[in-house]
């Protein structure tokens, strides 16, 4: 009986065993799982509150005052051979740079709406530095004169009183085709001495004797944004409202064209997906940018990024995209380059310039073989963004543009009457930010690190788990295996075997 009872007591404590194994298994594996969905929910819900531009938190403070460095690159474009263009000749232009300008912005004048927007302005300085350049920015470069080639274009445009001063200015005051100017007064301005003519002679016509591609960029603001601030719908959070109170641009000739979308690529919206396009607005300019996911990078942080890139449809021309016929002003131009002139003036004139990614890339070949030193590259000259897409804070970005200026034979100017019709680069630029180390820290220990010992838990859970749940099963069998085997053994025991001695006395019996 004592026996009987203690081998009762050893299955239910086997049975325990087992079902202990089993349960505390499934309850790992369930707990696990379970805690995907819930840890997703209670990380987005941390992530919008961190990310809103709400007073305080910390996305805002970052939006506020921008605190990752953005450097402003500019590679100048040196005309070789200015005579020989003169003559009809192919131009020469080597390329140096880079020289380097760190960019500081800071938002001002913050106003919060009470349809979940803010408004704001917006300053930008630039200062130069030295040992991150090739040169000083009083290095001297020859390239086309902007002054002079606005002055001609214009004369196609204006009454006949305006073109007899533009006559005037373009020759007594000795203005040239080209110029030799240093970095500095190509890019931030130089008193031109036909404007200053013209200032004194016709006020209501030139207001300014400053002439540069970046005059009034400097230290000052790009106009005035009301962006989301993600409160009341966070896949609105960055988009642009309205800009300078306007929802469109008024330089060109579609509404799609001047259509104001997307954000100013430093914020996105959070949990991003790979199909969604991200636009961007770039006053400099004049239009926004479409951007599509490219692909998976690793910064220098370990950080997985998803890169942005514009698509090619965003460089054709009209033929191939019809969204891109708004920016034929006056005229279409081919695959790669936009006619930027209605947006960029000198006083009231308009310039003859056109934008293009660096060296051409991606632009038709005639616009790549009409200058002689073009290198077109990928690697170099592709515009990119790079957003971390759980966040939507950009980490790393590079906005590479190519500045043209038209030249072409002009009637009554004898100067320019044997040249070949030209788009000849002044400069390229590449404005870069890349978060640095203590942002990125910031980041790793705020967001990253808690979200991968939570990713951590989960897998430890679950595999864990799973492996005592397997370790049980096995058990099970083995136990089960063993106990057969312990079976057949009594069973054999038990039995009933015929001994030698019997077989012996039997063999004896029937002899006798």
């Amino acid at each position: 009986m004592h026996m009987l009872c203690r081998g009762s007591a050893m299955g239910w404590s086997e049975r325990r065993k087992k079902y202990c194994g089993c349960g505390l298994s499934l309850l790992m594996v369930t707990v696990g799982v379970a805690l995907i969905p819930i840890v997703d929910y209670i990380v987005k819900e941390e992530v919008k509150k961190t990310v809103i531009l709400k007073k305080g938190n910390l996305m805002y403070n970052t939006w506020k005052d921008l605190p990752i460095p953005i450097y402003m690159q500019f590679y100048m474009f040196d005309c070789e051979n200015p005579e020989e263009v003169l003559q009809g000749a192919k131009p020469q232009v080597v390329e140096r740079g880079p020289y380097t300008y760190i960019e500081k912005r800071i938002k001002y004048d913050i106003i919060h709406n009470s349809n979940g927007t803010v408004t704001y302005k917006q300053n930008r300085t630039f200062h130069f530095v030295r040992d991150m350049s090739v040169g000083p920015d009083t290095d001297r470069y020859t390239s086309p004169n902007p002054v002079y080639w606005t002055l001609l274009s214009a004369l196609k445009y204006e009454p006949e009183r305006v073109n007899f001063l533009l006559h005037y200015l373009t020759t007594f005051e000795q203005e040239y085709v080209f110029m030799n100017r240093t970095v500095k007064e190509i890019l931030w301005g130089y008193q031109d001495p036909a404007l200053h003519m013209a200032k004194r002679l016709a006020p209501d016509w030139f207001y300014t004797d400053i002439a540069g591609y970046f005059i009034n960029k400097n230290a000052t603001n790009d106009g005035v944004y009301t962006i989301f601030t993600g409160e009341d719908d966070i896949t609105k959070l960055g988009h642009i409202d309205q800009y300078n109170g306007s929802k469109y641009l008024n330089y060109w000739t579609t509404k799609w064209a001047n259509m104001v979308n997307g954000t100013d690529a430093t914020i996105n919206p959070p949990f991003a997906t790979k199909s969604r396009v991200a636009y961007a607005f770039a006053s400099d300019v004049c239009r926004s940018i479409e951007g599509v996911f490219a692909e998976e990078v690793t910064d220098s942080h370990g950080f997985t990024l998803w890169r942005y890139t514009a698509p090619d449809s965003y460089v054709a021309n009209a033929t191939i995209n019809p969204d891109n016929k708004g920016f034929c002003t006056p005229n279409c131009l081919d695959r790669g380059l936009f006619n930027m002139s209605t947006c960029q003036t000198i006083d009231f004139f308009h310039i003859p310039v056109a934008i293009s990614l660096p060296h051409f890339y991606l632009g038709a070949k005639k616009y790549q073989e009409a200058v002689k030193g073009m290198r077109p590259s990928k690697e170099e000259h592709q515009t990119i963004i790079d957003a971390e897409p759980t966040i939507g804070w950009v980490l790393r970005a590079a906005k590479r543009l190519q500045i043209n200026l038209y030249m072409q034979p002009i009637e009554g100017f004898d100067m320019t009457s044997r040249i070949t019709p030209v788009f000849l680069p002044v400069f390229w630029l590449n404005e870069s930010a890349v978060i640095d180390e203590k942002n990125a820290q910031m980041l790793q220990n705020m967001l990253f690190t808690p979200l991968k010992v939570v990713h951590v838990v989960e897998i430890v859970l679950i595999s864990a788990g799973a492996a005592l749940l397997a370790v049980t099963v096995v058990y099970i069998i083995y136990r089960r295996q063993k106990r057969k085997a312990e079976a057949a053994k009594v069973k054999e025991l038990k039995e009933p075997t015929t001994s030698v001695d019997e077989t012996s006395s039997l063999l004896a019996n029937g002899t006798s």
